[in-house]
């Protein structure tokens, strides 16, 4: 059985180019940096943004040269923090680490005071989480199939636990690419998330897969597969969803963005620092130890990446009739 994903909307060459100017209008900097850099995480202290701002940053400020503070800006979703970077001077000396959050609000608000294109510079990627897709043991599914199958069959009566607009947005993709309907259960995290699934008041989760690990290394919960390209390492005989016959992956990236209009030089810098932070084995193992894998682009193909995720998460929202919030 196989299931096929809609296609995505097509990102329009106009846009490329807006953000292809944003990196090349500015003159070079030669003697950036010249102090400390600035770099803020839109979430709370203690969070997978916030280690990983903090795993990067002290090699990255031996990297440039100057000292790089992590200061974390939580709030309203992420969008405190996201639009603190927006209102910072292109410059080079404000950073945000961020997964989902910069291409899920501008999906699911009517007014955002920034614009996603011209103001969120994409620079460097850090990592993937996978998400896996969990079932409280009493569910009688014992294969993503059947799981699909049992909600098909009774549309509207599975409870999916979600955690934030990731999570939620990924059990909405999912619904579309199935012909499915759950009823969303949201909680204030990951842990509570996964805790409603093992106590039976969600009966499914797809959701970031570290939150469920204990979960499933106790036998409270099934994990029927995980989301990424390839299994998890620490649970081989579980299929990814393309091995289980569907067509959908979702999960984490961890990213660092600057401000539009960011001299080219200064962008490519922080990127090429960045990604050889990534790529020593000291940093991959700690990302592994987190349930991350690190993973690297270029400047072009984080542009790329970041204007398709734009695209395709506004397409869900409409496709899935999803009010928009002010």
């Amino acid at each position: 059985m196989g299931f096929k994903a809609a296609a995505l909307p097509v990102v329009k060459p106009f846009l490329i180019a807006v953000v292809s100017a944003a990196l090349c209008a500015s003159p070079a900097l030669a003697d950036y940096p010249e102090r400390m850099l600035r770099a803020i995480v839109p979430f709370s202290a203690g969070g997978p943004n916030d280690t990983m701002a903090r795993i990067v940053s002290p090699p990255l400020s031996k990297a440039l040269g100057q000292q790089v503070i992590v200061e974390n800006r939580p709030g309203a979703d992420a969008r405190i923090g996201i639009e603190a970077l927006a209102r910072s001077a292109p410059d080079g000396y404000t950073i945000l680490f961020s997964a989902g959050a910069v291409a899920l609000i501008p999906a699911l608000r009517r007014n955002v005071p920034y614009d996603p294109v011209r103001d969120m510079l994409p620079v460097a990627e850090l990592g993937n989480a996978p998400y896996g897709i969990a079932i409280h043991p009493q569910v009688p599914a014992r294969s993503l199939a059947a799981l699909i199958e049992l909600a098909r069959q009774n549309p509207g009566k599975l409870n999916g636990a979600s955690a934030g607009s990731s999570s939620f947005l990924a059990q909405v993709l999912f619904q579309l690419q199935t012909g499915t309907r759950i009823t969303n259960l949201p909680y204030r995290g990951g842990s509570d998330a996964a805790l409603s699934v093992v106590r039976g008041e969600a009966d499914l989760a797809i959701m970031d897969y570290s939150s469920l690990a204990p979960h499933v290394s106790a036998g409270r919960l099934r994990l029927l597969a995980v989301t990424s390209q390839k299994r998890a390492p620490t649970q081989p005989a579980v299929p990814t969803t393309r091995e289980a016959g569907l067509d959908y992956t979702a999960g984490g990236v961890f990213s660092v963005f600057t401000v539009g209009g960011t001299p080219a030089d200064i962008v490519r810098r922080l990127n090429m620092e960045i990604t050889r932070i990534v790529e020593m084995p000291a940093t991959s193992n700690r990302f592994a130890s987190l349930g991350i894998s690190a993973s690297t682009r270029t400047v072009d193909e984080m542009m790329r990446w970041h204007l398709a995720e734009l695209a395709k998460w506004k397409d869900v929202v409409v496709r899935a009739k999803i009010p928009l919030e002010n």
